[in-house]
């Protein structure tokens, strides 16, 4: 994929306002390539117009070329055939992803049906090897389970693979281990990784934390203010960054570590 000048403005009362100021990116085939930057620096609005779910009123110019084709000038028709199905993508809160009254099965076999067409019982199968692929324990019965059931990162699990469901080319995830704790955070970035490895699906990762970043982007994209500052191969980002805000980012990181660290050392003096 390649997106060139994406600008993307929201109205206001006052007007249109820039929230995405001529982005330039490319993501290559079985690559991880990461989208880094604080709250409102724009990487959210970048995936969403990849996917044509931004807000009402939103304008876009430039161009999202996927196999062939400019996703902004795409009938609703023509991107449905696209979203979910060529190009998926995980959430950060897999609870609010996913429909508490359905069960696992039900949401993996149904988006498989609607897209490739198949039989309930081929979906079902797939289902299984899907949730298999993801390290979901006792697949076929997971598949009669309900969200609520599973634990956060469970879900996380799950949610991934509703996303593989249809064998896209390109999998967004929109800071999808920001709820998780430490332990389950790494897991879910080594399934990325594998399964990067394991299918050559390509994977936009947005984050703010760049310690995420380190461990599985081999490419990042700083964003600030809608624009994109500063890019490379994220350790020559990490290591030898030369925009400020990049710099900033980093010892923002260095010292959020710090604190955390003192924070456990004052709980463990008082056991």
């Amino acid at each position: 994929m390649t997106i060139d000048a994406l600008r993307v403005s929201l109205p206001t009362s006052s007007g249109y306002v820039d929230v995405v100021r001529d982005a330039t990116l490319t993501i290559g085939e079985g690559e991880i390539v990461g989208l880094a930057g604080e709250s409102g620096s724009g990487k959210t609005m970048t995936s969403s117009a990849i996917l044509g779910i931004l807000p009402t009123g939103a304008r876009t110019s430039g161009a999202v070329t996927f196999e062939d084709r400019n996703l902004l000038t795409l009938a609703e028709r023509d991107l449905g055939h696209v979203r979910g199905n060529r190009i998926a993508m995980v959430f950060q809160d897999p609870t609010a992803a996913l429909h508490p009254l359905l069960t696992i099965g039900t949401q993996i076999t149904e988006h498989m049906r609607h897209h490739l067409g198949i039989g309930k019982k081929e979906a079902v199968e797939r289902a299984v090897d899907l949730l298999d692929q993801v390290r979901i324990a006792e697949p076929r019965k997971a598949l009669r389970s309900y969200p609520h059931q599973f634990s956060g990162g469970m879900r996380q699990r799950a949610a991934i693979a509703i996303a593989l469901a249809c064998e896209p080319r390109l999998l967004i995830a929109d800071e999808p281990t920001t709820a998780l704790d430490v332990t389950v955070q790494a897991g879910i970035l080594q399934l990325f990784d594998r399964l990067r490895d394991e299918t050559g699906v390509s994977v936009l990762f947005i984050t703010h934390d760049l310690g995420v970043l380190s461990t599985i982007a081999d490419r990042t994209y700083v964003f600030k203010d809608g624009a994109v500052v500063e890019s490379g191969e994220t350790e020559d980002v990490l290591l030898r960054p030369e925009h400020e805000y990049t710099k900033a980012l980093i010892a923002s990181r260095a010292q959020s570590l710090a604190q955390e660290r003192e924070a456990e050392a004052a709980v463990e003096g008082t056991y």
